[in-house]
Order: C-alpha cells, then sequence, then structure tokens
C-alpha cells in the first residue's frame, strides 16, 4: 500500500512539474525520479534543448518524443527500455544519445535519420546487431556499443568518416567489415569477441593511437599494422599469436605493448629497436630469452610472469628506469648481484621461482616497496635486507626459512609481513621494532614459543599464527586464538618489564 501510494504521489509530482514548467524551457531534468513512464504532454517542450531521463524505470518512451524538434542532448541511460519507438528519428538536431544500460534488443533504422548525432552510447544492452542505416550518421564520432551480444557489425560502418572512437568490446563479433574509411579514428576497441582476423585495410586507420584486441582469437596481426605509426598502445593479450609482424618495428610511438598469454616462444630479431615503450607484459608465453627486452631502456613496466627463464641477463642493469619488475613463476635458481643497480625499483615479484639465496645487492634498492618472495627455496634472508627502508610488503611464504636475520626489525615502513608455510623454529625480537606493521602472519611452521616484543605492534590488525606447536604457551591460551595469545605476550612483556 505504501508503494503505490509512493507511486501516485510521484506520478502528481511529475504532472505539476511538466504542467509547472514553462513549453520554452530548454532544460528538463528528471534523473532519479522513478518514473515508469513519460507522459504524452512532453510534446508541448518543442524548445527543449537538453533532457536528461537517466536512473528511472521507464520500458518505453512515448511516440511524442519525436515533437521535440529541437532537441540536441537526450540522456537516458540506467531505465528499462525494450525498444525505441520510430519517431526517434524525427529528433533532426540532435547531437548526443545515451541509452546505456538499458535492455534494448534492436534499434529502429530510423535511428539513420539522426544525421547530427555525434555521440552515441549503446553499451550494456542486448542488441544483437545494429541497423545499416547506422552508416548515414557522418557527423559521428563516438560509437560504443561495449557489452552488447552483436555477431557482426553492419558494412555501413565504413561510411562513418567523422568517427574517432569505436567501442565494440564484449559481444560476440567473429569479424570486422571494411573499416578503412574511418581516417579519422583514434581508438579502436574490440577486446572480448570472437575475432580469428583483423580487415586488411586496417592499415588506413593512420590515426590511430591505441587498438585494444584482448582476448580474441587472433593468431596472427596483419602486416599493415605498421602503417600505423601513431600508435601509442597496442593490446593483443590472450590471442593465439606465435610472433609479430616485422613491419611493427615502424612503431617507433608505441609506449605500451601487452602481448601476455600468447604462444611466443621467441621475441623477433627487431623488438629491441621499439625504444619508446614504457609498459611491456609478456607474461604467459613461453619466452626463454631476453636478449631484445634489455634493449627497451625506457622500460618503467615489465611483467615476465610464467614463462621458461631459468635467469636474468646481467645487460638488465641497462633499464635504469625500471620501476616493477614481474618474473613470476619461472625458473629461476638465483638472483645475480645486478639486480642492486636497478635503482628505481619500487616492485619486484619473484614468487613462485626456485631461488634458494638472495644476494646481498637486494639491500641497494632505495625506492622498493613491495619484494614477493613467496613459493621459493629459501633458507635466510641476507642482513642487507634491513636497509630496504622504503619497503611496505614483505611476502615470504611458501619457502624453507629457519629463521629471520634480526636487521628485518630495521624495516620501518613495512606494514605487511608474510611468513606462511616455511620451517622457523624461532622470530626475532626485533620484530617489535617495526612500528608500522599492520598484517603480521606466520602461519604453519615450527614455532614453539613468540617474542613477546610482538606486542609492541601497535598498528597490528592482522596476527596469524595457526598450525605452529607453541609448546611453551600455556594450553589456555593457544586454544583463545591470536588475541588470546597476543594479549599473554603482552602479559610476559610486562612482567619482564617490571622484574628488571
Amino acid at each position: 500500500m505504501h508503494q503505490m501510494q509512493a507511486v501516485i504521489q510521484q506520478k502528481k509530482l511529475l504532472k505539476k512539474t511538466i504542467e509547472e514548467t514553462s513549453s520554452k524551457a530548454t532544460t528538463l531534468d528528471l534523473r532519479r525520479t522513478e518514473l515508469t513512464e513519460l507522459p504524452t504532454k512532453i510534446s508541448k517542450f518543442t524548445h527543449l534543448l537538453v533532457f536528461h531521463l537517466s536512473d528511472n524505470k521507464l520500458t518505453t518512451l512515448p511516440t511524442e518524443i519525436g515533437a521535440l524538434h529541437q532537441l540536441k542532448q537526450l540522456g537516458v541511460s540506467e531505465n528499462r527500455l525494450t525498444s525505441l519507438p520510430k519517431e526517434i528519428g524525427n529528433l533532426k538536431n540532435l547531437q548526443w544519445l545515451d541509452l546505456r544500460f538499458n535492455r534494448l534488443t534492436s534499434l529502429p533504422s530510423e535511428i539513420g535519420k539522426l544525421v547530427q548525432l555525434t555521440k552515441l552510447f549503446l553499451r550494456f544492452n542486448k542488441l544483437t546487431s545494429l541497423p545499416e542505416e547506422i552508416g548515414n550518421l557522418r557527423a559521428l564520432e563516438a560509437l560504443s556499443v561495449r557489452n552488447n551480444r552483436i555477431v557482426a557489425l553492419p558494412s555501413s560502418v565504413n561510411n562513418l568518416s567523422a568517427l574517432q572512437v569505436l567501442d565494440a568490446q564484449h559481444n560476440a563479433l567473429t569479424s570486422l567489415p571494411k573499416l578503412g574509411n574511418l581516417r579519422k579514428l583514434t581508438s579502436l576497441d574490440v577486446q572480448y569477441n570472437n575475432l580469428s582476423e583483423l580487415p586488411i585495410d586496417i592499415g588506413n586507420l593512420t590515426n590511430l593511437t591505441g587498438i585494444h584486441l584482448k582476448y580474441n582469437q587472433l593468431t596472427e596481426v596483419p602486416k599493415s599494422i605498421g602503417d600505423l605509426v601513431l600508435l601509442q598502445e597496442v593490446d593483443l593479450e590472450g590471442n593465439r599469436l606465435t610472433t609479430l609482424p616485422q613491419t611493427m618495428e615502424k612503431l617507433t610511438k608505441l609506449t605500451k605493448l601487452y602481448i601476455s598469454r600468447n604462444k611466443i616462444t621467441e621475441l623477433p630479431a627487431f623488438f629491441g629497436k621499439l625504444k619508446s615503450i614504457e609498459e611491456l607484459f609478456l607474461n604467459d608465453n613461453q619466452i626463454s630469452n631476453l636478449k631484445e627486452v634489455v634493449k627497451l631502456v625506457n622500460l618503467r613496466v615489465l611483467n615476465l610472469g610464467n614463462n621458461n627463464l631459468v635467469s636474468l641477463p646481467p645487460e638488465m642493469t641497462a633499464l635504469t628506469t625500471l620501476r616493477e619488475l614481474d618474473v613470476s613463476t619461472n625458473n629461476l635458481t638465483s638472483l645475480l648481484p645486478e639486480i642492486g643497480k636497478l635503482k628505481t625499483l619500487s616492485h619486484i615479484n619473484l614468487c613462485d621461482n626456485n631461488i634458494g639465496e638472495l644476494p646481498a645487492e637486494i639491500g641497494k634498492l632505495p625506492a622498493l616497496q613491495v619484494l614477493n618472495l613467496g613459493g621459493n627455496e629459501l633458507r635466510s634472508l641476507p642482513s642487507e635486507i634491513g636497509t630496504l627502508s622504503t619497503l611496505e610488503k614483505l611476502y615470504l611464504g611458501c619457502n624453507e626459512l629457519q629463521e629471520l636475520t634480526p636487521t628485518i626489525g630495521q624495516l620501518s615502513a613495512l606494514t605487511e609481513l608474510n611468513l606462511d608455510e616455511n620451517a622457523l623454529t624461532s622470530l626475532p625480537s626485533e620484530l617489535g621494532k617495526m612500528q608500522a606493521l599492520e598484517v603480521l602472519t606466520f602461519n604453519d611452521n615450527e614455532l614453539n614459543d613468540l617474542p613477546d616484543e610482538i606486542y609492541q605492534l601497535d598498528n597490528l590488525r592482522l596476527f596469524g599464527l595457526d598450525h605452529n606447536p607453541l609448546e611453551d604457551l600455556p594450553a589456555s591460551v593457544t586454544q583463545g586464538g591470536s588475541q588470546a595469545v597476543f594479549n599473554y605476550l603482552g602479559e610476559r612483556l610486562n612482567a619482564k618489564n617490571q622484574g628488571q
């Protein structure tokens, strides 16, 4: 009953708003008003330029919407529209149409009459196709149809000569029509589709700065990609590529290249010429040689995870601007001392390798914030690790550590320390000096006792100690869980201090 009264009240309020709003109004904002339908009286707003209807419960638009001949912007996103009236085609002055997050299954052919339209947003609907008439929108600059169910774009898309952004990601596309006439296009996004090839005329899109093709079924990249000399970002992750075309050496402005999760075993000889690359993702391939990678002296982010690497070459010292390095899930058995020369490194991920020891030079990384060494074969840590004054997170789980160097207590910026699944029989009392520590876990070790100084960690919010013998602590304490153990350490520390 209350809900029905609310609906009646809403309708009265809407009626009053429309009646009291001048017919000469140029803007009408009815966003978030719980609208379920739009009254036919909206046809009186013949001077309206901007009409906002987003975030309501509309299932349809009245045919009278076509009377708003002066309208330039129409926003109907986040409603429940399943179709549009053909009268939408009467809005000859419309420049901006937002239909995102509805339930549209098709568009009327009359959409092609909106010849002034520059922006058309259709993402997150249920469209399976676009009408051929969409090619009449010669003023269109941005077309977004992502997250629909479109299986093919109409060939007329190639007529959209003013188009700058084409976003068709997350659909069911198996091929693309010719796109060579879209010479003003700067961004092409067709990731998460089922494309097995690209149109050969893609090389005509010479204004492209970004092309997003990840998670398709591509087995090769057309040679014509080399003609896209303005490209700054290329995303080919999750395809079936075994190599890259030689013509890519002409992409001298390329700063971001993502070719993760392909079937690449060796990088082509030209690769080292792509000197502008700053972000390179090569993870989840079958690469064993980095001779071309070490020539990319402007790299800032390098992901080599899950490849076939057995070592890192000394030549990596040339990567003097490198900030993030991921070499996880490879076959590394050691880390070269040269790692200490990469002074700009802030993140290192070496987890899931076979590293048995760290070089002392690991302590010479003044910018290091995150160090992940989990899943290796470390039995100890060099004392120099204590010099990493900027380190915030240190992951050492799943190793063979039997003890920790006392210098670990010098890591004054550390907030998270993971020591799970090792062979630790003791912890240094110096842990109590790590005042920034918020997370400390040492589950699954061989600890019989803990240093009382842990109680001094005032910022600790997660304290993991499960699956340790802890035989030197009273059973009544250990049965109470981590908080009880923490409190007991405090009591023992106070008693010790009073005894002094």
